[in-house]
C-alpha cells in the first residue's frame, strides 16, 4: 500500500473541496456550528463520491451526522471510562497523601497511560472501517458488524493499516499541536475550527480511499 499516493490523493481531493467553491465553504463553516450537518457531510466523502460533493442541507445529512457520532462514541466509550478511572485514581491519591503516594506508583499509572493509548489506537483502527460501512452500506447496525471489519482489516494489511492510521494522525496533531501554539487564545480557538474542516475531510477520503483499493 503505497501510503504517500494516499496522502497525496488525500490532499489534492480536500483543495478540490475548497477551492472556487466559497458557497460551500460558507455552508460548511455554518454546518461545523450545527455539528450534525457536518459530519453528515463527511458521510457522503465516506461513501467514496469523487470530486468532493456540493454542500446540500438536507434532514437526511443532519441523521446521518447524529449517527456517525453515536457510532464513534460507541467505539470511544472504554477510552473514556479508562482516562477517568486512571485520571480518578492518580486524583484521589493525591487528595488523600499528596505527591508522594503517587511516585512510587509512577510505573503502573505508565502503563496504565500506555494501555489507554494502545486501546485508542486499535478502537480507532475499527471506528474508521465501521463508519465506512455505515456510509456504504446506509445501515445503522452495519457499522458494528465486527466479522466483517476485522476482514476488511485483514484484506488491507494489519501493520499497514496500523501504518496508515499513525501517519494521518502525526499529520493532523501536528497540524492542531502548531496552531495551538499561537499566543492569542482566541485566534488559535479560530484557526483551530478553520483546520478542523479540511482535517476532517482530508481523514475521510484518506480512509476511504484505504477502504476501496483493499476491496477491489
Amino acid at each position: 500500500m503505497d501510503l504517500g499516493a494516499h496522502f497525496m490523493d488525500a490532499a489534492h481531493y480536500t483543495k478540490g473541496a475548497f477551492w472556487g467553491r466559497w458557497k460551500d465553504n460558507l455552508k460548511l463553516l455554518v454546518s461545523l456550528v450545527i455539528f450534525p450537518l457536518f459530519f453528515g457531510y463527511l458521510v457522503s466523502i465516506l461513501r467514496g463520491e469523487d470530486p468532493a460533493p456540493p454542500v446540500r442541507w438536507s434532514w437526511g445529512m443532519f441523521v446521518d451526522g447524529i449517527k456517525i457520532c453515536m457510532i464513534w462514541m460507541f467505539y470511544i466509550v472504554p477510552v473514556i471510562v479508562g482516562v477517568m478511572a486512571l485520571a480518578g485514581s492518580v486524583l484521589v491519591l493525591y487528595e488523600m497523601e499528596g505527591v508522594g503516594a503517587i511516585e512510587p506508583l509512577l510505573p503502573e499509572i505508565i502503563g496504565g497511560v500506555l494501555g489507554v493509548l494502545v486501546l485508542y489506537i486499535l478502537l480507532s483502527l475499527f471506528v474508521n472501517i465501521a463508519l465506512i460501512l455505515f456510509a456504504r452500506e446506509r445501515r445503522f447496525f452495519a457499522a458494528f458488524s465486527f466479522g466483517k471489519i476485522w476482514r476488511c482489516i485483514d484484506r488491507i494489511g494489519f501493520w499497514q493499516y496500523v501504518a496508515a492510521v499513525v501517519l494521518v494522525a502525526a499529520f493532523s496533531n501536528a497540524v492542531i499541536a502548531l496552531v495551538m501554539l499561537i499566543p492569542v487564545d482566541v485566534v488559535a480557538f479560530a484557526l483551530l475550527a478553520l483546520v478542523t474542516i479540511p482535517l476532517s475531510i482530508f481523514q475521510a477520503r484518506y480512509y476511504a480511499r484505504i477502504y476501496d483499493l483493499a476491496m477491489e
